[in-house]
């Protein structure tokens, strides 16, 4: 069975969906058919301590698991690349006289 060390997690709002390991980038859902199988073996190594990887089952289906420092947190979600956010501009929409006759014949005013 192949190792595989965890360096980051890509994610979005529903969860994690790719890891990013030391050789590739695995989409996540190839990464729990691997540990369910049996074929590959993931961990993280933080803090000089080695973690496996988990892969668990809930109602919304499986997800990966890993906790270094004994809470029941998922901490992979630690590893995940920064978000980074900015300000988008607004444009502000000026009142159109047409469309507001065109609402009025219509009787949508």
């Amino acid at each position: 069975m192949s190792e595989h060390r965890i360096e980051y997690v890509a994610r979005d709002r529903t969860g994690i969906t790719a890891v990013v390991t030391t050789t590739s980038v695995i989409d996540v859902d190839t990464v729990i058919r691997n540990i369910s199988a049996g074929h590959s073996g993931y961990y993280v190594a933080r803090n000089w301590k080695r973690t496996p990887v988990r892969s668990l089952t809930s109602f919304g289906g499986a997800y990966l698991f890993a906790n270094w420092d004994g809470s029941k947190r998922n901490m992979l979600h630690d590893l995940a690349f920064p978000n980074h956010t900015r300000a988008v501009p607004l444009t502000v929409r000026r009142p159109s006289r047409l469309r507001d006759a065109v609402a009025a014949l219509l009787g949508r005013r």
